[in-house]
């Protein structure tokens, strides 16, 4: 998806989101020229996910967050590729981990080329992100750094959960923040940080983007519950058979009359369509989402009063935008 085909995505300003799209088409060069290799098949795979596109929204947050400060500022778009090439490398890692098959829409590399390939290449898109934030300096490096061991983490924190139904949602919610949350984070703090914004708002934007990856993350939970096969392009309950029990499930376990069935679905690992489209109803038939929509309005409130203390504008209403998107998407207007 492109973030043309998610308006949503895009600043309701027209003035600057012509300036964020030809912003983002200089990051778009930079990731191409950051993927080479002076050997045509590493060139060939570390660029395979950036040809699929994607909707940008990381090094976007990093190009907004400029506009509280100097938004003109060159670096910002080498920060907007540096933090775009970690979270690539994140998705092929993913990949292997998750054992996909498809990736946007097309096969996954390690479904392509294998998990050897996928994994390597993923180490490749990090050293060229760290080499990128080495160019804007000692600080931009650190918390690049600081930011890809968090997501390991968070990754690892993953793995340990997958299938454990005991998990409890403070648990979850922890390793969300650092495996989703974290990066956008970063993201709006690295452009505050290379526009030369005030520490003051420096702080602020990184507390907005983590309220925003929070929301981010917990809002596709729940439409991983409630969408239908043709908006996912999958069936419902993905998360849920590949054992990743995300926030509606924990719910949903804490309702009694839920709990005997739904852990007796999920201890046959969803093996078959009907056991899943079971599974999806259960959860779908309690309070669980209902709860799971409180706490992305929580988060969307939270990114809102972080947003509205910033300057006024369009980039200040661009960011309550994107909150109130991620609450709308799922149901959980405000």
């Amino acid at each position: 998806m492109t973030r043309a085909a998610a308006p949503g995505l895009r600043a309701p300003d027209p003035a600057l989101e012509a300036e964020l799209q030809n912003r983002l088409l200089e990051v778009e060069e930079a990731l191409e020229k950051a993927c080479r290799s002076d050997t045509d098949f590493v060139t060939e795979a570390a660029s395979y996910l950036v040809a699929a596109g994607g909707k940008r929204f990381r090094p976007m947050l990093t190009l907004l967050s400029g506009y509280f400060g100097d938004p003109t500022d060159p670096r910002l778009v080498q920060g907007g590729c540096a933090i775009e090439l970690v979270h690539m490398a994140t998705l092929y890692h993913d990949d292997v981990v998750d054992e996909a098959q498809e990736r946007r829409g097309r096969p996954s590399v390690n479904a392509k080329w294998g998990n050897n390939v996928a994994i390597l290449t993923g180490d490749f898109l990090f050293a060229r992100a760290s080499d990128i934030s080495a160019e804007l300096g000692t600080e931009v490096s650190r918390l690049l750094s600081r930011t890809i061991a968090l997501l390991c983490d968070g990754v690892i924190r993953e793995v340990e959960g997958w299938g454990r139904a005991d998990q409890s949602h403070e648990a979850y919610q922890e390793m969300i923040r650092r495996k989703t949350a974290a990066l956008m984070a970063t993201s709006c703090r690295l452009g505050g940080m290379l526009g030369e914004a005030s520490p003051e708002v420096i702080d602020r934007l990184d507390d907005y983007g983590m309220a925003l990856g929070m929301a981010f993350q917990l809002s596709d939970d729940i439409m991983d519950v409630v969408s239908t096969e043709e908006e996912l392009h999958k069936l419902p309950g993905q998360d849920m058979k590949q054992g990743l029990y995300t926030l509606p499930v924990l719910y949903a376990l804490e309702e009694p009359e839920i709990d005997g069935e739904l852990r007796d679905l999920l201890a046959t690992g969803l093996r078959d369509d009907a056991s899943l489209a079971r599974a999806v109803a259960l959860v779908s038939s309690g309070q669980a989402l209902e709860r799971s929509r409180d706490a992305v309005r929580l988060q969307v409130r939270r990114a809102i009063d972080l947003a509205s203390s910033l300057q006024a504008g369009p980039a200040q209403d661009a960011l309550i935008h994107f909150a109130e998107f991620l609450a709308y998407r799922c149901g959980a207007e405000i």
